[in-house]
């Protein structure tokens, strides 16, 4: 049984949601990483599923709803962080349709959320995996299982069972899939929190004197965490893993096919992949805009005054510790933005 929530605006509420995962979208990773917060890119995923459980919660045609939402979201992305890589709207995209996919035909607001929750979690795991063995090919995972087997041997651990990679690959899975859980129950519980939260009178204002900082232009990110950097990393690594198994000359003419491939792959990104990606992006933009451009205008103004109420709701939950504080902070945010706290007095 949903929660009442008599007196309030849906549609109004289903556009506030629709900002707020776009501020998530396209500002509020970089934003918690000022803060200091850990697991940013689980949060920032995590989030995401709140709020289109949320979205699918007040909607009545929950699936229009949120693929409408899905484009709103993308369209502002772009505008806000015109930096953002390809892989980024695709991870956007499949969320917003999963959604629409779920919710469209499941009726339990729980059930979704629990599905969506794994759903959105596993897709970023594959994403990432995909990523990896297109771009190193099965050399990563032979380097893996020889490292692998190297620890199990000194540590004196008997052959047999499950390979490095497997072990690896059921650990990384399994730590998606515990966070997918954890995500789609607090997506499935958190409507009736947000019911009880607006019955209440808003919270207390606190004066913040620090300013709040900017969203992230996307092109800004510093040189250890770029990917030029990190590639080359796991490139080294792989070379001085296939140099050890093999020595002498085997092992550095394999090290430099891993090299050509991942040098061919990045390539084939660059010259054919990006630009093209990026020549549908600004079709999509072309097509979409006019249709949706009030909803993107009125979703950039709201932005800054969200990101305030976004600083103003981690502090004012600086006395819960832990995990709970990621949820009280984003119950506190969900409200002030549903319940229209003074925004500019806010922070």
């Amino acid at each position: 049984m949903r929660p009442s929530l008599a007196g309030l605006d849906r549609r109004q509420a289903i556009e506030r949601l629709t900002a707020l995962w776009a501020l998530n979208e396209a500002g509020l990773g970089g934003l918690i990483h000022a803060l200091r917060v850990p697991f940013t890119g689980i949060l920032v995923g995590s989030t995401a599923v709140v709020l289109m459980t949320l979205l699918a919660f007040f909607a009545e045609r929950p699936a229009r709803e949120l693929l409408k939402a899905t484009v709103v979201v993308l369209l502002v992305k772009a505008a806000a962080s015109p930096h953002t890589p390809l892989p980024a709207y695709v991870a956007v995209a499949f969320q917003g349709v999963a959604a629409a996919l779920v919710f469209g035909g499941v009726r339990s607001i729980r059930l979704g959320g629990l599905l969506l929750g794994l759903l959105a979690l596993w897709q970023g795991a594959a994403q990432k995996l995909l990523t990896m063995t297109i771009l190193y090919g099965k050399s990563l995972w032979e380097a893996v299982d020889a490292v692998g087997h190297w620890l199990l041997d000194k540590l004196g651990a008997a052959e047999g069972g499950p390979t490095p990679t497997g072990w690896f690959l059921f650990f990384y899975l399994g730590y998606y899939t515990l966070a997918g859980l954890a995500t789609g129950w607090l997506a499935g519980s958190i409507p009736a929190e947000i019911a009880r939260e607006l019955e209440r009178p808003p919270p207390a204002e606190e004066p913040v004197t620090e300013v709040v900082p900017p969203l992230p232009s996307g092109g800004r990110k510093r040189w250890w965490r770029r990917t030029p950097f990190k590639t080359g990393v796991v490139l080294g690594l792989l070379l001085l893993v296939l140099v050890w198994r093999q020595p002498g000359g085997a092992g550095w003419a394999k090290g430099l096919r891993v090299f050509a491939r991942a040098g061919a792959v990045i390539g084939l990104w660059m010259l054919v992949a990006r630009p093209l990606g990026a020549a549908l992006l600004r079709r999509f933009r072309r097509r979409e805009e006019p249709v949706y451009g009030r909803e993107v205008a009125r979703t950039l103004e709201e932005l800054p005054a969200l990101r305030r109420q976004a600083v103003a709701a981690w502090r004012h939950g600086r006395r819960v510790k832990g995990p709970r504080r990621w949820r009280r902070f984003l119950v506190e945010l969900i409200v002030r933005a549903l319940s229209g706290v003074d925004k500019e007095d806010t922070v």
